[in-house]
């Protein structure tokens, strides 16, 4: 598997930008202002960076305990991805590996409290690429923002295939998002799918095997696995500052 680490590493840059203030946000990518969404009611922030015919989602991470109410929300269910949410009819309707709320064959569930905040902020992202000339996606995220690109990326990919050329997903210290039968579907639609583990980062972790969460495919090991102090690594290693530096010496050497 080819991986780029340089737009690894910017991609992670971005991560670690979204986190600041919006009213005075600057980012290293991008050439235009940035779109920035901020939904009080699910506490969910994102900018849209354009650049061209592509665009770059970045979701931010847990910052607030009400993220932290939205990341221990580990119920599964099926979220009304129906004909009533998804607007453009772009694929065959006897197409069911996308989790539909109705006919669902897929066995597709995803977490509540990660779908709830994604679906906050999900018409606004739509109507940017619908009314935009916009061809690439790049969505990416860190912690409690990697479940929320994961959900987003498979989400345009079903909507918008036809329009666009390139669509990626760039995660970081990700939780895993959904059950078995969600994985294999984005496994299919996504397959320039990044998502990235640093050391013994403990959030990739969670939610646990046994409440019926599985990872999508791709997990990108950086830096080592094995510490003498292994608790507090496990959380030290969720830090973006240990993927971007880790990313940096990775896009130099390749």
């Amino acid at each position: 598997m080819t991986v780029d680490y340089s737009k690894a590493f910017k991609m992670a840059v971005c991560c670690k930008e979204v986190y600041q203030d919006f009213s005075k946000i600057i980012f290293s990518n991008g050439k235009e202002k940035p779109i920035l969404i901020n939904e009080t009611t699910t506490d969910t922030q994102l900018a849209i960076l354009s650049d061209s015919s592509g665009i770059i989602i970045v979701f931010q991470g847990s910052s607030s305990s009400f993220d932290w109410q939205t990341n221990f929300d580990t119920s599964q269910e099926w979220k009304a991805f129906d004909q009533d949410v998804i607007r453009g009819q772009i694929v065959a309707q006897k197409d069911k590996t996308y989790p539909y709320k109705t006919e669902n064959t897929s066995g597709s569930l995803m977490h509540r409290g990660f779908t709830n905040a994604y679906c906050s902020v999900r018409s606004q992202i739509h109507e940017y690429i619908q009314n935009n000339n916009v061809t690439n996606v790049t969505v990416t995220g860190h912690s409690l923002g990697g479940a929320l690109a994961t959900l987003c990326v498979v989400d345009v990919q079903y909507n918008f295939v036809r329009k666009l050329t390139s669509i990626e997903a760039y995660t970081f210290g990700a939780p895993k998002v959904g059950s078995n039968g969600f994985c294999k579907p984005y496994n299919e639609r996504v397959p320039k799918s990044y998502r990235f583990v640093h050391g013994m980062d403990i959030v990739p972790a969670l939610p646990r095997w046994w409440q019926g969460y599985s990872h999508v495919d791709k997990e990108l090991q950086i830096g080592s696995r094995f510490r003498l102090n292994f608790i507090s690594a496990r959380f030290k290693d969720h830090g973006l500052d240990g993927y971007i530096s880790l990313l940096k010496e990775l896009s130099i050497k390749n």
